[in-house]
């Protein structure tokens, strides 16, 4: 390598682009209930060179009991159906996915390795945003003006399943074009970190076989949430399936745009290895991706130092001392660490739809909401899932057949005789709008693995 070589950059370390998508009305607080998306924000080492860092607050149109009373006392609304209802409240979710894209558009060079991080909506849109660059690609910065084309392109296409022939057609010919008229390859995204992943945009609550393609994706799924419009999306393709394949279909562009339309032509497809795990943890939504007030280490801290942890394996650093002073330094090394698992093992599970929780006038509104009959999936006396538009009343997710469930949530069952979730085929009943009774049997788990926070069971 020349000395010319080197002053052009040659030797530097490949760019770093980090994505940190917020949830449900979560942005900047001083109160001690900062989401762990906005905790990850703030350790990362934001003095390097080479890394560039993207915080999207969690504002919009997510779903509150302010936007519910607003959208019931709309002038407008004539009709009250769940879908009309859905409509009310589902806007701007496009311009938080371009505002991302836009970023990465200005930002990625060839070689930078991507790492998207989000929480709630968040993660749905960071999901989303990686679908994107992995069937479209990434526009150079001289053609942002194109952004509306590419994403009704790729929103399009991806939504076309199930429609007429010539539908899907039109719509496949017009991604085509965008794709490669336009765009650039970016390969995989390197990291794809999601706190419970929910989707309340109702016009994208339509089925669609197409999911992310990155490197390597963690999930911290809530066991414990029940308002029933906060339903999980899951990277199983369906409930009940077991784990996703460790090996995913990653698009080539080098075979030619037509592969991307067809998901079963694994032959001319770049089949790479991929890590997926999708890991369950006690809580509610905001027990597993932040936002309760705490004075002392609450239980979304398990889950917050896991992800933490898996990306600094997979190549992410963060500020030793932030790490310390937010208390994510791995336990497998660390007392502290230790001993800061142990407290949030021992912290308050949230109720959003408990009077009792503190905030009583959102819980008078979720539970308004059990009422309505959205269509969802439900668990039968059989432990099968079908789904249904009775009302939910305060009736527990469905969890996957074989789920990994953390081993917090374990050691949190043989110390609270009070905890037993119905969904992990325990003492609870269904409808949980009333406090359950204590229940000493846990049932029976078997450990799967065992290396530190990577502490994984499935019941037997």
């Amino acid at each position: 390598m020349t000395d010319k070589d080197s002053e052009c950059g040659y030797d530097d370390p490949p760019r770093e682009l980090v994505l940190c998508f917020d949830g449900t009305g979560n942005t900047f607080r001083a109160d001690g209930g900062e989401s762990n998306i906005l905790k990850i924000f703030r350790m990362l080492d934001r003095t390097k060179h080479n890394r560039f860092c993207y915080y999207q607050p969690g504002i919009g149109s997510d779903i509150t009991p302010g936007s519910v009373a607003h959208a019931v006392l709309r002038p407008s609304s004539k009709s009250w159906t769940p879908k009309a209802f859905d409509l009310a409240l589902a806007t701007s979710f496009d311009q938080h996915v371009i505002r991302g894209y836009r970023f990465l558009a200005r930002r990625w060079v060839p070689g930078a390795k991507i790492y998207l991080f989000g929480f709630s909506r968040g993660a749905y849109t960071a999901r989303f945003l990686n679908e994107m660059l992995d069937y479209v690609g990434l526009l150079s910065a001289d053609n942002e003006e194109l952004i509306p084309f590419v994403w009704e392109a790729f929103t399009q296409w991806k939504f076309s399943e199930g429609e007429e022939p010539e539908e899907r057609l039109g719509a496949m010919k017009c991604l085509s074009v965008s794709r490669e008229t336009m765009c650039r390859p970016v390969g995989q995204v390197h990291f794809l970190g999601l706190f419970d992943t929910v989707n309340s945009v109702a016009e994208l609550n339509k089925e669609s076989s197409t999911r992310p393609s990155p490197k390597i994706m963690r999930h911290a799924v809530s066991i414990d949430e029940r308002r029933i419009k906060f339903q999980p999306v899951l990277f199983e393709s369906k409930l009940g399936t077991g784990s996703p394949d460790a090996k995913q279909s990653v698009k080539d562009w080098k075979n030619g745009p037509e592969n991307i339309y067809d998901s079963d032509n694994d032959g001319e497809s770049s089949i790479l290895e991929a890590d997926f795990e999708e890991v369950y943890f006690a809580g509610n939504h905001g027990d597993v991706g932040g936002g309760w007030p705490s004075k002392s280490w609450p239980t979304s801290q398990i889950p917050l130092t896991w992800m933490v942890q898996e990306a600094i394996k997979a190549g992410l650093t963060f500020e030793s001392d932030k790490l310390e002073a937010l208390g994510c330094q791995d336990p497998a090394t660390s007392e502290k660490g230790q001993d800061i698992v142990r407290q949030a093992e021992r912290a308050k599970i949230h109720d959003s739809l408990d009077y009792d929780s503190g905030r009583p006038t959102e819980a008078f509104f979720w539970r308004l909401l059990e009422w309505i009959p959205f269509k969802r999936p439900k668990i039968t006396r059989d432990g099968s899932i079908r789904m249904t538009r009775w009302q939910a009343r305060g009736s527990r997710r469905p969890l996957p057949k074989d789920a990994k469930i953390h081993g917090s949530v374990i050691r949190r069952l043989r110390a609270e005789p009070s905890y037993r979730p119905y969904n992990l085929g325990l003492g609870n009943k269904p409808n949980e709008m009333d406090k359950a009774e204590e229940d000493r049997d846990i049932g029976e788990w078997r450990q799967i693995e065992n290396d530190g926070l990577r502490d994984y069971w499935v019941k037997v």
